[in-house]
């Protein structure tokens, strides 16, 4: 009896000790994600004008989040040809009107995609034209623009698998996004003037 008592003892003190060290992992993830949503939104805070928020997006993201893509999605009715080089896929895209309500719906605003060979969202071949073979994993963020009359998403691509996935927490990149639509708001407001 006390041999079969130790024994579980012993296996519920390893699925303790997993559980443990899963919840540090986590909290260590979250810790980074906490940090890189911070150093990100510092630096968009210190734009100085639409050229340089356009650049912290497509180009400083990039090894802020360790991202392979970042794209700005706009809805537009008139077709663009939106290439890019091999040297940089991060920019400007237009996607076809009607796209981001489909895509987040009415009160979404953060659409996340762990693996796109099982899941693709709609809009998925526009947003990452020139380069949707490599992305695997997606953030889809919604940007609530009150200067632009269009519908805008801000899309972050990685090459890798579960980069992203919808057990994630929204509220870091929501908060990201809302950022960003104030910026973009600013710089457009200043460029009525």
């Amino acid at each position: 009896f006390q041999h079969y008592l130790l024994k579980n003892l012993q296996t519920n003190s390893k699925t303790l000790n997993q559980r443990y060290d899963a919840l540090v992992d986590y909290c260590r993830d979250n810790l980074s994600v906490q940090a890189q949503v911070h150093s990100a939104v510092l630096k968009l805070v210190r734009a100085r004008n639409i050229e340089q928020l356009l650049e912290l997006l497509t180009v400083d993201m990039l090894s802020v989040f360790d991202l392979d893509v970042v794209r700005i999605g706009m809805e537009s009715d008139v077709p663009f040809d939106a290439s890019y080089g091999e040297e940089n896929y991060s920019g400007i895209v237009f996607i076809d009107s009607g796209t981001v309500d489909a895509l987040f719906g009415e009160h979404k605003n953060v659409l996340l995609v762990g693996d796109l060979e099982e899941e693709q969202p709609l809009g998925f071949e526009q947003i990452f034209v020139n380069c949707e073979q490599q992305i695997q994993s997606c953030a889809l963020l919604r940007l609530d623009s009150e200067m632009v009359d269009k519908h805008i998403i801000l899309a972050l691509g990685v090459r890798h698998k579960d980069r992203f996935h919808a057990g994630q927490g929204m509220e870091l990149l929501h908060f990201l996004s809302q950022v960003v639509a104030l910026q973009l708001d600013k710089y457009l407001d200043d460029l009525a003037l």
